[in-house]
């Protein structure tokens, strides 16, 4: 596995170089022809429906039943299909992102190269007659190690593929996927000679100044108002998913209806800004030009900063309108984009609202860029290491890592209160796809038999009559009775559905004891073992109830039912 985790890696960077390298030279053709004239601008501007007919056009090549997106499609495979992707998904996510966000679609090129990876990993795996376990690890080594080469952050890559799509820390995931994320990284570097992102923003865009805890609070509150936001947009792309569901229209259609709706957003920001720039829209394509900008920007306190923060909030909506155009319809590409523009438009707009209100502190627009948008990413994706350290990484700031990390963490509580669902699994709930969050092993790991509500214990003793147990059942309201020896210490447990067996000859009870219906096989509980335990004995006992003993006078204090597990399970899984 470690071998084949390191194969990936150098494959997958080859990839993702072919594939980012494509976009980036087509978009900056474009864009360069937009700045000709007004009739280049114009046309540019009505690019997005060609590239829609492009990507329908891939889409009839390679079809799919499923409907979202790389990292939903991905997400679903690991839950649900037992890691099995297929092959196609690769070159449908290749020449269908390429189309789409080339030509102005308002999405990223990061979700599919995670699915371009993970269908590879997929398919290598089943070539290979891998089991589920192995294909699983190896379909998460292909997706980080694509988002290791695209970002040049091998820990990013790693911590998104484990808190996203795995949701599993063990050292036998762990492993070969640090070894395929940092494999990537280290190709994507030799072949480019630079340590620089391929694909993003270059870490000399950054200022290095160092950042005080005393300056944590105001971080504190962007990243409050970062997860609402991030919990807004998972409701509005959910929405706009329903919505274009319910047009009278073909599936294969509606990308190229939403692409139009993109094309007006665009014609209407053209008309008002004027063409004398002659520069495309700047919630067209991916946006990491209109990041770098922000991250250069300077505001200065007073009037200018108010005018700043409607221009920004005007920005904003129209991104979230956009992204919702493109991808809402059916268009290919990823949210992840998407997620870092509207994190670095709220970080610059905090940045504003602190120049423009003197008793707020001041943020500096970089310092505000940077933590909105990894806030965001960590809210909407629900994965706080990775959003904070995919900005760590393309910033290369130390002094940065704090506020990040804080903001980050309150940023994914808020939207997770808001919203329970992810980005990607509000996406699988528009298709009536529920998946289970990781976090109701970890409650029934952090939760003790001694908290948990037992059924009554109605101890009985070795020589009694199996006969009186119907009355103690008929009484208490109980079928299983824990065996006890004289002196009250359990011995075993007469199981209800061998009480019901023995029903059927009801003459012959009276003539049975309890130790002939006694069954010694089932290890009691301790009340401090935790629910995890519980299940697991469970699993290897064909019993509707456990005894749980107490561990100094061995006397019995309770019963706890599969029932009780699984309520508590279920609901675990709701609140996660």
């Amino acid at each position: 596995m470690l071998l084949l985790a390191g194969v990936c890696g150098v494959f997958m960077a080859g990839v993702a170089l072919a594939f980012i390298g494509s976009i980036d030279w087509l978009h900056h053709h474009i864009a360069q022809f937009a700045r000709r004239g007004s009739a280049e601008l114009w046309i540019g501007v009505g690019l997005p429906v060609v590239g829609a007919l492009v990507t329908v056009f891939v889409f009839w090549l390679f079809p799919s039943t499923f409907k979202g997106h790389g990292v939903s499609r991905v997400i679903l495979a690991v839950a649900k299909q037992k890691s099995v992707l297929p092959l196609q998904l690769a070159p449908r996510q290749l020449l269908g992102a390429t189309a789409t966000i080339a030509s102005g679609g308002s999405a990223g090129p990061e979700g599919p190269i995670v699915a371009v990876g993970a269908a590879i990993g997929s398919f290598f795996s089943s070539w290979l007659e891998l089991d589920t376990s192995r294909r699983t690890t190896l379909l998460g080594c292909g997706a980080a190690a694509g988002l290791a080469a695209v970002f040049n952050a091998p820990i990013a890559g790693v911590f998104f593929v484990l808190e996203v799509i795995l949701r599993d820390f063990t050292p036998r995931t762990f492993t070969p996927i640090v070894i395929a994320s940092v494999t990537a990284a280290a190709t994507a570097q030799t072949i480019l000679h630079s340590s620089e992102p391929i694909f993003g923003i270059s870490a000399a865009t950054f200022d290095q100044s160092p950042l005080s805890l005393v300056q944590t609070p105001q971080y504190a509150l962007l990243g409050l108002i970062v997860g609402f936001a991030a919990a807004g947009f998972s409701v509005g792309m959910k929405s706009a998913h329903r919505l274009f569901d319910r047009l009278p229209a073909r599936v294969m259609t509606r990308p190229i209806i939403g692409a139009a709706a993109l094309v007006v957003l665009g014609a209407v920001w053209v008309t008002f800004e004027g063409d004398g720039e002659r520069e495309l829209p700047p919630f067209y394509g991916m946006g990491y030009s209109l990041v770098r900008e922000l991250l250069q920007l300077t505001v200065a306190p007073g009037s200018s900063a108010f005018l700043l923060l409607g221009s920004l909030a005007v920005i904003v909506v129209l991104k979230v309108l956009a992204t919702g155009c493109t991808l809402g319809s059916g268009g290919a590409g990823g949210l992840f984009a998407p997620g870092l523009v509207l994190g670095a438009l709220l970080g610059a707009l905090f940045s504003a609202l602190t120049k423009a209100i003197p008793l707020l502190p001041d943020v500096e627009p970089v310092h505000g860029v940077l933590v909105g948008m990894g806030a965001f990413v960590a809210a909407s994706s629900h994965a706080p290491l990775a959003g904070a350290f995919l900005v760590y990484e393309l910033s290369h700031s130390y002094a940065i890592l704090l506020p990040l990390l804080l903001a980050a963490v309150i940023a994914t509580v808020a939207a997770r209160f808001v919203y329970s669902p992810s980005i990607y699994t509000a996406e699988l709930a528009a298709f009536n796809i529920r998946i289970a969050s990781v976090s109701a092993a970890s409650v029934l790991r952090g939760t003790f038999i001694r908290d948990t509500p037992l059924l009554p214990a109605i101890a009985v003793g070795r020589n009694d009559s199996a006969e009186s147990l119907i009355t103690l059942g008929e009484t208490h309201g109980v079928h299983d009775f824990p065996v006890v020896d004289a002196h009250g210490v359990y011995t075993g447990l007469v199981c209800g559905s061998d009480l019901r067996s023995a029903l059927i000859y009801r003459d012959a009870l009276r003539l049975l004891s309890v130790a002939e219906l006694e069954r010694t096989d089932f290890l009691p509980l301790d009340p401090h073992d935790t629910l995890e335990t519980a299940l697991h004995r469970f699993g290897r006992h064909e019993t509707q109830v456990l005894p749980v003993v107490d561990p100094i006078s061995g006397a019995p204090v309770g019963l706890i039912s599969r029932s009780q597990l699984m309520a508590l399970y279920n609901r675990a899984t709701e609140d996660a």
